[in-house]
Formats: C-alpha cells, sequence, structure tokens
C-alpha cells in the first residue's frame, strides 16, 4: 500500500506533466506557432488565413514601374489595405526591383519571430499532397500542378485542403524533416543561367562563397555543374533557426554584391535588372544541398501548384489526360472547342469535337489528326 507521501509526490507529478503537455498544445496551436508569408507584387486573390499571411513585396517603391508595368492608386491601394508591406522596421524595400521576392524574404527573417516559418508567392505552392487531383503539367526538366485562376477567385479553400497546406498536415512532416521545398528544375544550372542570364554575376557571387565560405566553394561548382538542377521560386516551410542561418548566408553574399553591381544593374534592362532574384535559386539550391550533404539537413522535396490563366478548365470538365505509347500529356478545353497542351509534337493546340462513343477527333494546328477512345474518368488513350 501507497504511502500518503508517495502519493502526494505521484500527483504533483501527474499535475505537472498534464500541465506540460496543456502548455506544449497551446504553444502548438497558437496562430502564430507556424506562419507562411505569400508575397505579392500586385492585387490578385487574396490568400489570408490562420497561417498564411500576404505580404507586399516592395512596397517602398511601390508606385514606380516595373516588370508588371505601372500599378494605379487604386492598386497600390488595395495592397496597402489588404495586406503588411515588407517596408517596415530593418528592410530593403527600396531593392525591390533587383531582389523581387527576396525583400519580403529579407523583412520576414528581420521582423518575426514564429518558430515554424515559410515563404509563397501568392501563385505558386508547394503541393504537400500526392494524390492532389489537380493535373500534372509534365516538361522534360520539371513538373508542376496546375490551379486555374478560378480556384483563387474569391479564395477558394479548398485548393488549400486538397495540397495539404494545413497546419494539420504541414507540422508532421518536421518530425521527420528539416524543410519542404519545391521539386528541382534538372538541368545543368551553370549553363543555364549562362544561357539566360548574365553569367558574370553567377561568377561574382562564387567569388563571394570563395572568400567567406572557402569550404563551401568546391561543392557549389560542383553542384550548378551538375544534372541535379535548382529549386525554383524560393518556396520553403522550414524551422525558424534554419531560416535564420540561411539568410545570414544568403545576405552576406547578395548584399555586398549588389553594392558592387548597382551602377551596372541600374542601366540593364528589366529582365536582367532581377538578378538578384535569379542568383537567390541558385544560391538557395547550394546552400541547402550543402547542409543536406554535410550537416544531414533532412530535405523534403514536394510539387509545386501553379495558379495561372494560361489555360482555364471549363466548370464541368476539369482537365482531360490523353495517353499515347510516346507522350501523356494535360489538355485544356479551350474556347471554340480548341484544346491546348505542352509536351506533345503538334505545337500546342487543335480543334477537338466529340464522336459517338466517347471518342474524340483532333485537329492539330499542323494539319495532323489524332483520334482518341475514352478510356477511365478523364482519360483517353490513341486510337490512331
Amino acid at each position: 500500500m501507497k504511502s500518503g507521501k508517495s502519493i502526494y509526490f505521484t500527483s504533483i507529478l501527474s499535475a505537472a506533466l498534464i500541465l506540460c503537455a496543456a502548455i506544449y498544445t497551446l504553444f502548438i496551436y497558437k496562430a502564430d506557432y507556424l506562419k507562411i508569408f505569400v508575397v505579392y507584387y500586385k492585387p490578385a486573390p487574396l490568400i489570408k488565413t490562420e497561417i498564411f499571411e500576404p505580404i507586399q513585396a516592395g512596397r517602398t517603391i511601390a508606385g514606380t514601374p516595373s516588370r508588371q508595368g505601372t500599378f494605379t492608386k487604386e492598386e497600390i491601394s488595395w495592397l496597402s489595405e489588404n495586406m503588411i508591406g515588407d517596408n517596415t522596421g530593418q528592410n530593403i524595400s527600396g531593392l525591390n526591383r533587383s531582389f523581387a521576392e527576396i525583400t519580403a524574404l529579407y523583412w520576414i527573417w528581420k521582423n518575426t519571430d514564429s518558430p515554424f516559418v515559410g515563404m509563397f508567392q501568392y501563385r505558386r505552392f508547394l503541393s504537400l499532397n500526392n494524390n492532389a487531383h489537380y493535373p500534372y503539367v509534365n516538361f522534360p526538366s520539371m513538373r508542376f500542378r496546375h490551379l486555374g485562376l478560378k480556384h483563387l477567385d474569391s479564395f477558394a479553400k479548398q485548393f488549400l485542403h486538397d495540397l495539404e497546406l494545413e497546419k494539420k498536415y504541414i507540422l508532421p512532416w518536421f518530425a521527420t524533416h528539416d524543410i519542404l521545398v519545391s521539386e528541382p528544375i534538372k538541368l545543368n544550372t551553370y549553363e543555364q543561367y549562362k544561357n539566360e542570364h548574365i553569367i558574370a554575376d553567377l561568377d561574382a557571387a562564387l567569388n563571394i562563397i570563395k572568400q567567406k565560405y572557402p569550404e563551401m566553394y568546391d561543392f557549389a561548382i560542383k553542384n550548378l555543374h551538375s544534372e541535379e538542377g535548382f529549386y525554383p521560386s524560393n518556396l520553403f516551410i522550414t524551422r525558424r533557426e534554419i531560416l535564420n542561418q540561411y539568410a545570414d548566408w544568403l545576405f552576406s553574399i547578395l548584399l555586398p554584391l549588389h553594392e558592387k553591381l548597382k551602377d551596372e544593374i541600374a542601366i540593364r534592362d528589366t529582365e536582367q535588372k532581377l538578378a538578384f532574384a535569379y542568383l537567390s535559386e541558385r544560391l538557395f539550391t547550394i546552400y541547402f544541398r550543402y547542409q543536406q550533404n554535410h550537416n544531414r539537413l533532412r530535405i523534403k522535396e514536394f510539387p509545386f501548384a501553379l495558379a495561372s490563366n494560361f489555360f482555364e478548365p471549363p466548370a464541368e470538365q476539369p482537365f482531360i489526360i490523353l495517353k499515347t505509347p510516346q507522350w501523356q500529356d494535360v489538355f485544356i478545353d479551350q474556347k471554340e472547342n480548341r484544346i491546348c497542351s505542352f509536351n506533345n509534337s503538334h505545337k500546342n493546340c487543335g480543334k477537338f469535337v466529340f464522336l459517338p462513343e466517347n471518342r474524340l477527333h483532333i485537329k492539330w494546328d499542323d494539319g495532323e489528326t489524332s483520334i482518341f477512345r475514352h478510356s477511365l474518368n478523364n482519360e483517353f488513350e490513341l486510337e490512331n
């Protein structure tokens, strides 16, 4: 039989454990335990929930011309009224025309403290659910899930649920991983940068790495010249301490490089002014893959989801998958019975009609024709 003293201490211990569990639960589920900032440049359907916080990048210079054009007073007012800006506290908002969403990243780093933190863009998200019903669009070097803009109109929360972008789905990943990122664009990163941007910028960034972080230099060179590619769009969710370490590293490279190149950047065209945004994607990849290889950082890759008006699916049939022995593609019903694709040899578009017995006849813009037979749900297989 237990003594009164033993029962007393057992009761105290049980009460303490219950209290700790309650405090932990409250801490986990408090509103700012996980905060994912959604970066905006212009008015668009507003994504704002308990965990999603919209932020305007470049608010300091919102009235000046950008790649998106010059915004009206009404547009600027809408942005100011509906979200926070990156121009308070410690900030580099004025560098937005060269840094794009990275000015928001700097603000998040310097001015917030959520234990778990992420950054998306207003049309780009991670798709945590591999069974999401939104179609894949496949390119040779990458894939993404396509969301028509209708999924954002009036902010349809359903797509966040479908992509498992809710706290109950996100937080459990951190039991086994340290950072969630988008799947890479798989190609030779260095050669791709040379073809599309100004390679001297990337070489200059590498030279800073060589000077400041010599232990990372050889890895950076090898990674850039491999076919592993890079993580696009600076999409991530991670722990606060990991973000802080990364941001400290990143801006120790980008800010000195900007100081060196700012006069040259000022006279470039609009696209190449964005050098530091493009560099940041490559540096993001170098840093986290280095940490993965040398410090056992646990990375989980997910497809990203893109909300776009590139094509707009009809309400009654969101998408059609056409399958052939050579390719499988996503086709979307367009006006005037036209459908368009990304992957096949017929250069994107053609005219279609439905035939008896659920057959689909397509006359491609190059003059060729194809007939598909319905096989399952929204799938059609090539007949001839």
